[in-house]
């Protein structure tokens, strides 16, 4: 069990009291009034620390008003972790020592709705440093450097806690002072510290004058409960009798030290009541800390430490989040660059075929643009005749037509007359869409008997492209027509007969042959010129002959005629 010490001394003593182990635990095992040679206090505790073998002990300082100010001061209700920085501004301005450099300590006597009582303490930065030199030339760790009155207060607060309620007055009677501490119900309300006369027959009459100025400054009404003094019955018997008188109340001298644990070997000095803060410090210096006034460790501003769990979550939680997803991005990459490549394989592996391809479709396109100029004429005559205007109203004279072998398509000049210039306008409108253009010279009137004196001359262009797609149509045709007829058809039972109208293979054997037919386009006798694709006549009939080998050769001829 580890050893503490706890010290204090003033102009004329030194007082130490040494202990095994702290709080509720503690048990003394030597104390000492020492008085001081010479007064130099640095020289008389060193050898008393040598001579009790106590160097390298932690060390708990208790202190008096003589190195510390005390105050009471009111404060607005806040909330208590901004009461540190709000008392030290106020001892700035209360206290006379009290300066940037000082050491604040406070303790909260009293809170209401309206205000926060307490009292305060402020060491100058002077005086602490004293009193670590002092201790660190006697080899001493300091731990604590606390207000003496509370440090007594705070030994019988805690082991007497369950007697205690109303006022109850603390005294402790040193050399030439006494230390009075009022607590209401379990809580420190007021401290004050006195001169005492060092008679002996005056010091009594003037602790009871203190005592009931005590109780007045404090506000205490009626009786106080109980008056502890500090010490032994057979040294404080004058005291205790006065203080019974002037107080009213029932007073009990209390020995320090029976409150705690005492080695049988320790030894005890006579004046115990001079040693009740220092058993105090070692009662209270682990579990009850919040009852001292401690100037080492200054009641501050609340901050809380972050939890390492909860940093490290906050840091790798994120980090961990980011490496995933690079890891997925990784993969996804990966995977890209995986198909990427086998694309890239696959093209290589047709590009042979590409090349092949691109090298027919060049070829193709040559031989396209050379039929592009091959131009159905008797398919443009046909859908002319289909399209333009009745013969009351419109004759044709000639047709021309000239294909462009370079550029594809061709154009079919078209002369004849008409009834009326507006039929013209219905001739070309008919004609124009998108893969034929028309344009005309206008109307001019002739001299002639007929009815067709406004002659006009139009010129139809047939684009490549409409060349092209009806080629293509054809071919897409017939190639349909091939895959029909190739199919495999159920041929017709012997029994079966044959539909009407048709004949057998047998009788159409048995018919004989007919002549070729021949169509006479006939010429206009009238001096109007006849339909002829490759040249102008005048006068002279013209006839073609075709022979028709489908309904469709008969049709295209009948409407040529028509046009003729």
């Amino acid at each position: 069990m580890a050893n503490k010490l706890a010290i204090d001394w003033d102009e004329n003593e030194l007082r130490m009291v040494a202990a095994q182990g702290s709080g509720r635990n503690a048990k003394v095992t030597d104390a000492a009034v020492i008085p001081i040679e010479n007064g130099d206090i640095d020289e008389t505790l060193k050898r008393a620390i040598g001579q009790r073998g106590l160097e390298n002990t932690a060390t708990l300082v208790a202190i008096g008003r003589g190195k510390a100010e005390l105050r009471e001061l009111q404060l607005p209700p806040v909330p208590d972790d901004e009461l540190p920085d709000m008392v030290r501004f106020q001892a700035i301005r209360s206290f006379a020592t009290a300066g940037d450099n000082a050491t604040v300590d406070f303790l909260v006597t009293n809170r209401t709705e309206t205000g926060v009582e307490m009292i305060a303490a402020a060491v100058g930065p002077s005086n602490l440093a004293s009193i670590g030199e002092t201790c660190e030339g006697a080899g001493l760790s300091v731990e604590r450097i606390a207000l003496r009155p509370l440090a007594a207060a705070a030994l019988y607060l805690v082991r007497r806690s369950s007697e205690i309620s109303g006022d109850t007055v603390l005294i402790d009677l040193l050399a030439d002072d006494a230390e009075i501490v009022v607590a209401r119900d379990g809580d420190v309300v007021f401290v004050r510290t006195v001169r005492m006369p060092s008679g002996e027959a005056t010091r009594a009459r003037a602790l009871a004058g203190e005592l009931r100025r005590s109780l007045v400054a404090c506000g205490s009404s009626g009786i106080v409960q109980r008056v502890i003094l500090w010490g032994r019955e057979s040294v404080h018997s004058d005291e205790k009798e006065v203080l019974a008188d002037a107080s009213g109340s029932q007073v009990e001298v209390v020995d320090p030290f029976s409150l705690v644990d005492v080695d049988s070997k320790a030894s005890l000095p006579e004046h115990v009541g001079r040693l009740a803060p220092l058993v105090g410090l070692l009662v209270a210096s682990d579990t009850e800390a919040d009852r001292l006034i401690d100037f080492l460790n200054p009641r501050e501003r609340y901050v809380e430490t972050p939890s390492p769990y909860r940093r490290a979550l906050l840091i790798g939680v994120p980090v961990a989040a980011a490496l995933l997803l690079a890891f997925g991005v990784y993969r996804k990459l990966k995977g890209l660059d995986r198909q990427i490549a086998e694309l890239k394989s696959a093209n290589a592996a047709m590009q042979p075929d590409v090349d092949r391809a691109e090298e027919s479709i060049a070829r193709t396109e040559v031989i396209d643009q050379f039929l592009d100029g091959d131009v159905n004429w008797l398919s443009e005559i046909r859908r002319m005749a289909i399209e333009m205007p009745p013969s009351d109203e419109m004759i044709v004279r000639s047709v021309s037509a000239s294909s462009n072998p370079r550029t594809g398509g061709g154009t079919l000049k078209v002369e004849g007359g008409v009834v009326n210039p507006s039929v013209i306008d219905v001739f070309e409108q008919a004609l124009r869409d998108d893969a034929h253009q028309v344009k005309g010279d206008g109307a001019s009137e002739q001299k002639t008997e007929d009815a067709y004196r406004w002659g006009f001359t139009e010129s139809i262009t047939i684009a490549p492209e409409a060349v092209r797609n009806e080629r293509y149509e054809a071919l897409t045709a017939a190639s349909t027509n091939d895959a029909e007829s190739t199919s495999p058809q159920e041929p017709p039972s012997p029994e079966d007969p044959p539909p009407d109208g048709e004949s057998t293979p047998e009788e159409v054997a048995s018919e004989p042959p007919t002549d070729q037919e021949v169509i006479t386009v006939p010429g206009d006798t009238s001096g109007d010129t006849s339909d002829d694709t490759s040249s102008d006549t005048s006068g002279e009939a013209s006839e073609a002959r075709v022979e028709p080998s489908d309904a469709e050769s008969e049709e295209i001829a009948e409407t040529s005629a028509e046009v003729l």
